[in-house]
């Protein structure tokens, strides 16, 4: 199951981009899929190998990663950052 490209598209949109070619979007699509695959191998480790993961399991896993996500409770100090 692929995420669709006005799935894309919107999300693409609210970043400020006006249009995508389809190749982009494939190439989007990969690197999503990659990304995510490699958060889950660090929450099956983390976790030892738990079906269920909470939110603050998610958190860990993108500081593994050196992703800071802002956070509801702490949004003025911690900014998005992709290494």
């Amino acid at each position: 199951m692929n995420i669709t490209k006005p799935s894309l598209q919107r999300i693409a949109r609210q970043a400020g981009i006006k249009s995508m070619s389809d190749d982009c979007v494939d190439i989007i699509r990969t690197l999503l899929h990659a990304k995510t695959a490699e958060i889950c191998d660090i929450l099956i480790l983390q976790n030892n190998c738990t079906k269920t993961i909470m939110v603050d399991d998610v958190y860990a896993a993108l500081q593994s990663l050196n992703v800071n996500l802002a956070r509801s409770d702490n949004l003025g100090q911690s900014v998005y950052q992709l290494k």
